[in-house]
Formats: structure tokens, C-alpha cells, sequence
């Protein structure tokens, strides 16, 4: 899998604000009472104030840098004792057993496996992390073809902020293929020094998106039974238009 060490730093920038999603993970915590697994974690952005809110909970990612700023995120809020954090892939890492009531992907991170046999590694993973009654949760951009359409790799501005002292503006260009449901996604990255030179990154990844009954039957391969498919943060049924695609599921039991 690809690393993305280079740009975590802008990762926590563009996303440590982001909190649309994290009272979701509140309610459901709060109906399963943890202990919590989240795979693809990044910096801690919903695994924080999970464990601020006193739930033990362990975070995987493959990124050390990513898992650095999630480390000292922890630290600073004296929230260590109760959270674990794991450097590994989430195709094959090493978790606790029947462990875990609940176990998540936030905001579009699954999408990141683009091939079937990696999407069922990962949720092999977590059937086997997460107890009998244990709960999954997968949150899915929910494809809509008037947007997917437009999207043909013109590069736009996405956002501008400070960050360690420099100016960063952050570009943005995607380009879809429906035929493979697969994003290729570029973000350019110029940074503004004070003497006013700049640096340019480039991170390029894919996306699959995947549709409801798509993600049914691939949740039903993996040994999962859907509880529930939502269409927003709020728990609303999922319909056309809906802004996301969120699965809950939980382990299918043995004949």
C-alpha cells in the first residue's frame, strides 16, 4: 500500500476539524460500551475524543508519521493508558481476537482498497477482531453520476490555511472511471515560506466506490450481516440523494 508519511502533517491540517461524523461514533460506542477498534485511524481525529470520552480503543494505520501525531495528540491529553495504537496493514495486522463490541472505518477510508480480495482481507479483519454481538461500521462517500461526471482532473483550490509557520494552499484535481469505479485523485501542495519561496508536494491515490447492494453482498461474503444502511451522520434512511453511505453490521453467526 501506498505511504503517505510525507503528507501527514496536511492530513491532520485539512481534516483535525472535521467533526460531522464523530457523534455517530459517540452513539454507537455508547449502545456497544467498547472496548473500540478503528482500522485506518491517521491522526486520532474520531480515536481522540473517543478516548477524551473514556472508552479504551485501539487505532490501526500503516502510516508511522500519521500514527506519530495521533501518539502525540494522546500524550497531551493524558488519554495514553487507555489506547493502543498500531503501526500495520489493515489486510493482515495482528489484533486482539473476540475482542472489540466495535470496530470502524471512518469518513471514505475503506475506499482506499480498490481490489475485492483486499477489502475481504480488511473486514476479515475486523469480523475476527469483534465479538459475537460486536458491531461494524463502514462510512462510504455515496456515488452520485451528476457529480462523479464532472469530475475530469481540473485542478481547483480546495483550501488555504497556515500550518508550522507557512502559507499552504491545497489543489485538488480527480479524474472517474466508471467502468472500474475507481478515483484517481492528485493533491498538489504549495508551500509559502516567510522569505516567500515555494514548495510543491504531489500525493496521487485511487478510490473505489462502491454502490449499496455492491457493498451488501461483499459485507455478506465477508461473514457479516447488514443491520442497518444509512444515508447521513443523522441516521436517516439511505435514499437517492443521500450524502453518505453507511453500513452497520455485525458478525454472521455460525450454523
Amino acid at each position: 500500500m501506498q505511504s503517505y508519511d510525507p503528507f501527514a502533517r496536511y492530513y491532520d491540517a485539512d481534516f483535525r476539524e472535521y467533526r460531522d461524523d464523530v457523534a455517530l461514533y459517540h452513539e454507537f460506542a455508547r449502545r456497544t460500551g467498547g472496548p473500540l477498534l478503528e482500522l485506518m485511524c491517521g491522526t486520532g481525529r474520531v480515536l481522540v475524543p473517543l478516548a477524551e470520552a473514556g472508552y479504551t480503543i485501539t487505532g490501526v494505520d500503516s502510516s508511522a508519521a500519521m500514527l506519530a501525531i495521533a501518539r502525540e495528540q494522546l500524550a497531551e491529553a493524558e488519554l495514553t493508558a487507555q489506547t493502543t495504537l498500531i503501526q500495520g496493514d489493515v489486510r493482515d495486522v495482528h489484533v486482539p481476537t473476540n475482542h472489540f463490541s466495535l470496530a470502524f472505518i471512518a469518513i471514505n477510508s475503506f475506499m482506499h482498497l480498490e481490489r475485492v480480495g483486499d477489502q475481504l482481507a480488511c473486514l476479515n479483519t475486523m469480523r475476527k477482531a469483534l465479538t459475537r454481538r460486536g458491531l461494524l461500521i463502514l462510512d462510504l462517500f455515496s456515488p452520485d453520476p451528476t457529480e462523479i461526471i464532472r469530475e475530469d482532473n481540473r485542478l481547483v483550490l480546495d483550501r488555504a490555511y497556515h500550518l508550522d509557520g507557512r502559507y499552504v494552499q491545497k489543489f485538488v484535481a480527480i479524474d472517474s472511471d466508471y467502468a472500474s469505479q475507481v478515483s484517481r485523485v492528485t493533491y498538489l501542495y504549495d508551500e509559502t515560506d516567510p522569505q516567500g519561496q515555494v514548495t510543491r508536494r504531489t500525493m496521487q491515490f485511487t478510490m473505489r466506490w462502491l454502490y449499496r447492494f455492491e457493498l451488501e453482498h461483499l459485507l455478506a461474503r465477508a461473514g457479516f450481516v447488514v443491520r442497518h444502511i444509512y444515508g447521513s451522520y443523522e441516521l436517516d434512511e439511505y435514499a437517492t440523494g443521500s450524502p453518505r453511505l453507511i453500513a452497520v453490521a455485525s458478525p454472521a453467526r455460525e450454523p
